[in-house]
């Protein structure tokens, strides 16, 4: 089986959507593929995530008649070495992510992520940003199969 690892900030809201979508629709299509998402940002506190998963994320899911998963596990850290455990890592938003990358990894980890470009609630509510992020999900998965 093939592996994904989708990334945003706090691994919180739109990476954690973009895993459990994305395995419900390779699971109903047969893919050999499975996702997995981790945060960006080495410190999680105080950045206004609430539990283990945003409510704007598990109601979306419930709308798409997607039974989440993974719902109850807390955000996860991406590290050095989980570039090379996965076939496909992507970011989010290009514009948000790629300068946080820059901070932390070296060419050679920056060279393996692709990019979405789907903004943070600050910027975009959740009413724009999740059917974007769905038509970047659908167009990956379209590509896959």
């Amino acid at each position: 089986m093939k592996k994904i690892l989708f990334l945003c900030t706090g691994n919180y809201y739109r990476s954690r959507f973009s895993e459990e979508y994305f395995n419900y629709h390779c699971k109903e299509r047969k893919l050999n593929w499975s996702a997995d998402s981790m945060g960006i940002q080495r410190d999680f506190t105080g950045n206004g995530n609430v539990g283990p998963i945003a409510a704007q994320t598990l109601a979306k899911l419930d709308e798409l008649g997607i039974n989440p998963q993974a719902h109850t596990r807390m955000p996860k850290h991406v590290q050095t070495e989980h570039f090379n455990e996965y076939d496909r890592v992507i970011a989010v938003s290009i514009d948000e992510h790629e300068p946080m990358m820059k901070l932390i990894w070296s060419d050679s980890e920056l060279e393996k992520i692709e990019f979405f470009e789907v903004e943070d609630l600050h910027i975009y509510g959740h009413e724009v940003a999740f059917p974007i992020l769905i038509k970047s999900l659908d167009k990956l998965i379209s590509d896959l199969h």
